[in-house]
Order: C-alpha cells, then sequence, then structure tokens
C-alpha cells in the first residue's frame, strides 16, 4: 500500500540558532579583538563552539585568557525602525 502526502511525518528538526560573540583572547602579551557568528540551541552549546574555535584557532597554545564582551542570540526577523524608510530588508 502506498502513503498518500496525508500520511507522510514530516520529521522537523528544530533550527540551531545563529548567536554573535566577542571577545578578546590574550596569549602571552599578544591580544586579539574577535568577532565570530556561531551555531547552537542555546548558551551552553555556543560555549562549547567558542571553546572548539579557540583550539582551532591558537593550536600552538597552552593557555588563552578570554574575555567575552558579548554573546546574543541574532534576530531573524530584521528591525526595519533601523533602516529609516530608506532601505528594504
Amino acid at each position: 500500500m502506498t502513503n498518500t502526502w496525508e500520511d507522510v511525518t514530516w520529521e522537523t528538526e528544530t533550527p540551531r540558532k545563529e548567536w554573535v560573540v566577542e571577545y578578546y583572547a590574550k596569549v602571552g602579551s599578544e591580544t586579539t579583538h574577535h568577532l565570530s557568528v556561531l551555531h547552537g540551541e542555546d548558551m551552553e552549546a555556543v560555549q562549547r563552539m567558542l571553546m572548539h574555535e579557540l583550539r582551532s584557532t591558537y593550536t600552538e597554545a597552552s593557555e588563552i585568557e578570554v574575555t567575552v564582551l558579548r554573546m546574543e542570540e541574532i534576530e531573524m526577523e530584521p528591525n526595519v525602525a533601523m533602516f529609516n524608510g530608506a532601505f528594504t530588508p
């Protein structure tokens, strides 16, 4: 027996959210300012992704001092007020 469209159940996966993370990474005496867009369900997942990014960026470093300036979810709907009617988002 064949299934109709009504019989098919679609598995919907919850989309991963985009987060902007701004931070300073200090290795030795050199400090670097970073701005990254990471994907994750929640803040803990984003922190894991940040650790992965740090390990891949600073492979030779034995110690990295990180200061997170902001970690916030990116809004999917654009804020129309920011465009002041000059542009269409």
